[in-house]
C-alpha cells in the first residue's frame, strides 16, 4: 500500500484504464472530426440506427451520457444537417420523436463499419477473447450508478 491509499496493482489498474480510455478516446473523436461529427452526434446517429421509426427524445437522452438540453442542442445541429427530424408524436403530443433521415441513414451507414473496425483495432483485438467477458464485467460494474 502506497500513501494514496492503493496497492500498486490498484494503481496500475486506474492507470491502465486511463491511458486505455484516453488513448481511444483521442482516437475516436479524431476518426469522427473526419465525418464532421461530435462523439455525442455519432452516439445520436448509433442509437437512432436500430429504430426506424424514431424514437421519444426523453427515451434517447436516457440511453447517453448527456443532458435533456445538451440532447436537444445536439439534435437541432443534426437537423440542420438534414441528418435527423424531429416531430410530436401522434399518439403522444408530450412525446417529440426523433428519426434519422435517409441523409442519416447514409452517413451512419458509412461511419459505422469504419468506427466498428478502429474499436475492434484499437481495443477488441488486443484483448484475448477469453478475457473479453471479465472485462465487460469489470467496466459494467465501473459504470454502474
Amino acid at each position: 500500500m502506497n500513501k494514496l491509499g492503493l496497492s500498486e496493482d490498484e494503481l496500475a489498474a486506474y492507470f491502465a484504464l486511463r491511458g486505455a480510455g484516453d488513448r481511444l478516446q483521442r482516437a475516436v473523436t479524431e476518426q469522427l472530426r473526419s465525418f464532421d461529427l461530435s462523439e455525442v452526434q455519432f452516439s445520436i446517429l448509433a442509437q437512432l440506427g436500430p429504430h426506424p421509426s424514431g424514437i421519444g427524445m426523453s427515451e434517447l437522452a436516457r440511453g447517453l451520457v448527456v443532458t435533456k438540453s445538451g440532447l436537444t442542442y445536439q439534435a437541432a445541429l443534426l437537423e440542420r444537417r438534414g441528418l435527423v427530424t424531429r416531430e410530436r408524436s401522434k399518439a403522444d403530443d408530450r412525446v417529440v420523436l426523433i428519426r434519422l433521415t435517409p441523409e442519416g441513414q447514409a452517413l451512419l451507414a458509412n461511419v459505422l463499419p469504419a468506427h466498428v473496425n478502429l474499436v475492434k483495432e484499437l481495443f477488441i483485438d488486443r484483448i484475448d477473447p477469453g478475457d473479453l467477458a471479465t472485462v465487460r464485467h469489470a467496466l459494467a460494474l465501473v459504470t454502474e450508478d
